[in-house]
């Protein structure tokens, strides 16, 4: 089973990448809703992030920086907006990229913490770098 969750985190990594790729040449536009990033891409890499804890294995630890760099590239998505109404002017908003931005530099802390097998930071990085950034934009942007 924890094979099959690592397969899939990299899967997504992977198609992060090429989003990304496409939406930095200027000849497409998001290709995603803010919603299918967040609930595609988003919500199962930080519930990975959230959810580690007594790390034992460099294959644990991986998985726990694969979804930290993923992270990394659905924000860099998310400067977008997405292809929903409103999404690409709400990007444009400072509270939005305030909390986008910090919400990449949470998930360079959480490498970090994978890089030195850390849990107390990967903790820390989660708890308190990552969580805000993402509650806070959940209670100005959610829904709008």
């Amino acid at each position: 089973m924890k094979k099959k969750f690592m397969i899939s985190t990299v899967s997504i990594f992977g198609l992060l990448c090429l989003s990304v790729s496409l939406a930095q040449t200027n000849e497409h536009g998001p290709l995603l809703s803010v919603k299918e990033i967040m609930n595609g891409l988003i919500t199962p890499t930080t519930t990975t992030i959230w959810g580690a804890y007594q790390l034992e294995t460099d294959a644990q630890w991986q998985e726990v920086r694969n979804a930290a760099l993923s992270v990394i590239a659905a924000g860099n998505l998310l400067q977008f907006g997405g292809v929903g109404e409103g999404e690409a002017a709400m990007a444009s908003e400072t509270g939005w990229k305030t909390y986008n931005q910090q919400m990449i530099e949470a998930a360079r802390l959480v490498i970090s913490a994978a890089d030195n097998k850390d849990e107390e930071a990967l903790s820390a990085a989660g708890n308190d770098a990552l969580y805000p950034p993402c509650e806070s934009c959940h209670q100005q942007y959610q829904g709008q």
